[in-house]
């Protein structure tokens, strides 16, 4: 092979270190950002939609933020082996809780795409297999989840319009704060399979000051019990939110990074636009039962 994988799928997506949508999500973005109503929000609002234009202004100021920053993130995993032995089985489940408009589930969409395009280049995987996705969509706002399931049915139908028919996928929403939501995610783990990749994107915050920090690690040491063993949880803050991360990783025992990116500017304001974001992620893999209880807060 000429390049590993991980260099294969990182050129695709981002070509000389800039972060770029690639297609279909490109024109999924652009057409549902063009259904809704253009008007002033707060930043707030435009942070956590609830309504038709707050949404708008989420999909113009953050998603791609939010969505590079999962697929950065995840880059190395995704094209490691254990993953490509994971995918193997025809099967990947994504948990996206705080999921907004499924930004971390199209990012990971978008990065499965590329290792499937590229890893028969590096393994003997058959260029015909098909891979059933399973997202678990959890959210509290309706609108999130709504938009959410018609981004992703856009996705797919532009895929296979395009001959794309490697990937196929079905979505389960729960309209419930986490904690709260786990009885319906674990039911749903339950009947399709423990959770692959578990993303939590810029919801830790607001969940601590709901629920207090033992809760949301309790919550947390709940769905590594519903994870893969070769699986990965990943949580994502923005650059204000180190000391939070810190007070998280000590608690559950990893470790928290703070990272950099350059992305394309969306919706195109200039041609050539971009800017460069940092951001703090812990990224890890789901323990065994007894270390998982060592990790409990007092």
């Amino acid at each position: 092979m000429d390049k590993p994988l991980q260099n294969l799928v990182q050129d695709r997506l981002s070509p000389g270190g800039i972060w770029q949508l690639i297609e279909p999500t490109r024109s999924v973005l652009r057409y549902q950002t063009s259904t809704l109503p253009k008007r002033s929000v707060s930043e707030i609002d435009a942070r956590y939609p609830v309504t038709p234009a707050s949404m708008r202004a989420f999909l113009d100021a953050f998603f791609t933020r939010h969505y590079f920053q999962v697929q950065n993130s995840l880059v190395s995993y995704t094209t490691s082996p254990d993953f490509v032995d994971l995918i193997s089985s025809g099967h990947l489940r994504i948990l996206d809780v705080g999921s907004g408009p499924a930004v971390a589930a199209l990012a990971i969409t978008d990065i499965l795409a590329c290792v499937l395009e590229y890893v028969q280049t590096v393994s003997s995987w058959s260029t015909s297999k098909l891979i059933d996705v399973t997202y678990v969509l959890n959210d509290t706002s309706g609108i999130c989840l709504a938009v959410a399931q018609r981004m992703l049915a856009d996705y797919f139908r532009r895929g296979r319009a395009n001959g794309a028919t490697v990937i196929q996928g079905r979505t389960f929403t729960v309209q419930k704060p986490f904690p709260d939501s786990l009885v319906q995610i674990r039911r749903i783990a339950h009947n399709v399979g423990a959770y692959d990749i578990v993303v939590m994107s810029y919801v830790v915050g607001p969940l601590i000051e709901d629920h207090g920090l033992n809760t949301l690690v309790n919550g947390l040491l709940s769905v590594e019990r519903l994870c893969n063993d070769n699986g990965r949880i990943l949580i994502v803050q923005d650059r204000f939110s180190g000391a939070l991360m810190r007070r998280i990783s000590r608690a559950i025992g990893i470790s928290t990074y703070r990272k950099e990116l350059t992305q394309q500017v969306y919706p195109d304001r200039d041609v050539g636009e971009i800017r460069t974001y940092w951001y703090y992620d812990c990224l890890y893999g789901p323990r065994n039962e007894a270390a998982t209880h060592q990790g409990l807060v007092a």
